[in-house]
């Protein structure tokens, strides 16, 4: 019985330990993927400064 539950319990730590690296791996996607977006925002403002466009706060 204890076998059993020594297997579970390295199973489970297993599984933890694959869930936080996936949960970090996302977290730094996010990010990553928030400052290419804003990148790319502050590349599209100054096309749009030069054609007199409108501001995107004003258009909302």
């Amino acid at each position: 019985m204890r076998l059993i539950y020594g297997f579970l319990a390295i199973r489970m730590i297993r599984l933890a330990r694959y869930d936080l690296a996936r949960s970090d791996m996302l977290y730094r996607n996010g990010d990553e993927a928030f400052e290419r977006s804003r990148d790319r925002v502050r590349q599209a403002k100054a096309p749009a400064d030069r054609a007199d466009l409108p501001s995107l706060a004003s258009m909302r």
